[in-house]
């Protein structure tokens, strides 16, 4: 029989997944990367990391049809969380996600015969059938009933959509029925103002994904310690000279690119930009930002960095053309090197359209801005980052960076990751550690106790080395991916335990940690496991405070 002849588009996605395998962990089958890339391409709005993707996946035997659930609160990746403590802010915005992930050049009408099944099962029974559906399946449903339960009460927006994903080159009538009738039997059983979308990309669909234009990235250099007031944004003073830099490419000219989404072009020598000029070329003692609006940059993403400086993912200037081509024209003459004076800039990310029209057709209007703080922009972030670079180590401090740039699953330890660990190890809570991956840096006194300066990189960077061995040791034991979630952390506790001599472990212990030896390691999973499986086996134990006291009891008298 001739061997099956793919499409150059085909073609290019087979050998994105091989590339994707040999990144994430070349043991694995290329149906399940396959399964990871496809939920990372739908659902690239959530800039999912490999963690977080690990999270969501449900796929295996007794599935429902289901390769990934993945459950979204305020864009917030919600997977896993203890439901006795999970907090669903009032208006909140709600994202449910379904994909089904067929590493072939066909999608039957029979997957979607599988959700039009299992979707009423699930959303309508508290206690599914546990020889039916899989505990990763029947737990991501849990979360899914007790989220819509309060839909109404606090006046939730929810949006559920099923994902049909493949090498299919175009979709049969017959399949778009089939989604139609889903849609329709979905949305009679959720709440009134639940939307619902039924998906089927064609191969074309997902090549697009994967051929989105790479990020441009570029950055800013501040005069001062940039005020970082959330996620969102970053106020900045910049030096004229540096904004220059900034707004200008290795022509010497401004870059067009930078002014794309700006409601104006520059409006040569009119009354404002004359006096624009004439500021700048004033040699008053008075800064410039005092007499001057600013500058407003929307982008994708916006960063703290190393040095005062903000990276920019695609920026956009949408406010203070004018300006910046004022800027432009002082800085040909060679005074403005000399020149300290400064100019405000107001850098925000944001990728809602609606969102970046308002704030374009608004610049000078002043925005509320959330008090918080993105923990990831902190400086003993950027410490560990820059120290765990140094040391061979991949610091996941902006999100997903890591695997964009080609660094493999296996080296890269996130920001949450690395919490959950110290909270396991520090604070002997390895039940709080798996409750809430979602949360694991927004209480603030645990924060606190883990991320601080009187921990040393080295405690940092050994856990880190530590933590991911065991987490790759993990996946190749047999155990079931669900498992392995519940247990790693509780691995982690008894396995730097046993290194330290005690679970009373303190900061210092942790630089003296070696990567356990095989032998070793098997055997804490061993007794682990079989703990876990006499107490139930499944989430709910993993995330008991009982349990945990039970572990850290039977391990309690060998450390002796």
């Amino acid at each position: 029989m001739a061997a099956k002849r793919y499409s150059i588009t085909q073609e290019s996605i087979r050998d994105y997944v091989e590339e994707q395998r040999r990144r994430i962990d070349e043991s694995l089958d290329l149906s399940e990367v396959f399964e990871r890339v496809a939920s990372q391409q739908v659902l690239t709005q959530y800039d999912l990391d490999d963690d977080e993707t690990a999270r969501g996946q449900v796929g295996g035997g007794n599935d429902g049809g289901y390769d990934g659930i993945f459950v979204f609160i305020n864009e917030t990746l919600v997977n896993g969380e203890d439901l006795s403590v999970l907090k669903v802010p009032r208006q909140a915005h709600v994202d449910i996600h379904f994909v089904q992930a067929k590493y072939q050049t066909t999608f039957s009408e029979a997957c979607i015969q599988n959700w039009k099944v299992s979707f009423p099962n699930l959303i309508s029974s508290s206690e599914p059938d546990g020889e039916r559906y899989n505990e990763d399946v029947i737990e991501a449903f849990d979360l899914i009933r007790t989220i819509l339960k309060k839909s109404v009460t606090e006046k939730l927006s929810v949006s559920i959509d099923f994902w049909g994903v493949s090498l299919v080159d175009e979709v049969h009538p017959n399949l778009e029925k089939q989604a139609r009738e889903l849609e329709e039997q979905a949305s009679e059983l959720l709440p009134a103002r639940a939307v619902v979308g039924v998906h089927i990309l064609t191969d074309a669909e997902l090549f697009s994904l994967l051929d989105q234009r790479p990020d441009r990235v570029l950055s800013l250099k501040s005069s001062k310690e940039p005020l970082c007031p959330d996620s969102h944004s970053a106020i900045i003073t910049v030096r004229l000279r540096d904004f220059n830099r900034f707004a200008t490419n290795d022509e010497g000219t401004l870059e067009k690119s930078l002014f794309e989404a700006n409601i104006r072009d520059y409006q040569g020598s009119n009354a404002v930009n004359k006096a624009i000029r004439g500021t700048l070329q004033s040699d008053s003692e008075v800064d410039f930002w005092w007499l001057n609006n600013g500058i407003t940059i929307l982008a994708d993403d916006v960063s703290r960095d190393m040095d005062n400086s903000i990276t920019l993912t695609n920026p956009r200037i949408v406010n203070g053309l004018q300006t910046s081509n004022e800027i432009w024209n002082y800085c040909q003459n060679s005074v403005s090197e000399k020149d300290e004076r400064r100019v405000l800039v107001k850098c925000i990310a944001t990728g809602d359209q609606g969102v970046r029209a308002k704030i374009i057709q608004a610049t000078n209007n002043q925005s509320t801005i959330p008090p918080a703080y993105l923990r990831s922009l902190e400086t003993i972030h950027l410490q560990i980052e820059q120290y765990f670079k140094r040391h061979g180590l991949h610091y996941d401090r902006r999100k997903s960076t890591c695997r964009n740039e080609g660094i493999p699953a296996r080296e890269i330890i996130s920001v949450p990751f690395l919490g959950q660990c110290l909270i396991a190890t520090l604070l002997q809570q390895p039940d709080y550690a798996r409750a809430r991956p979602a949360q694991i840096l927004s209480d603030d006194t645990k924060y606190g106790k883990i991320f601080n300066q009187s921990i040393s990189l080295d405690s940092y960077c050994a856990l880190g080395r530590f933590c991911i061995h065991i987490r790759q040791f993990l996946k190749g034991t047999g155990i079931g991916r669900g498992a392995q979630n519940d247990l790693i952390f509780y691995v982690i506790l008894v396995a730097c335990a046993m290194q330290v001599g005690s679970f009373e472990i303190h900061p210092d212990d942790l630089k003296e940690l070696k990567v356990c030896e095989d032998a070793q390691l098997q055997a804490v999973i061993t007794q682990v496991n079989e703990l876990y499986v006499a107490a139930g086996g499944d989430s709910k134990v993993a995330k008991s405070s009982d349990f945990a006291l039970a572990v850290m009891e039977h391990f309690d008298a060998r450390l002796k």
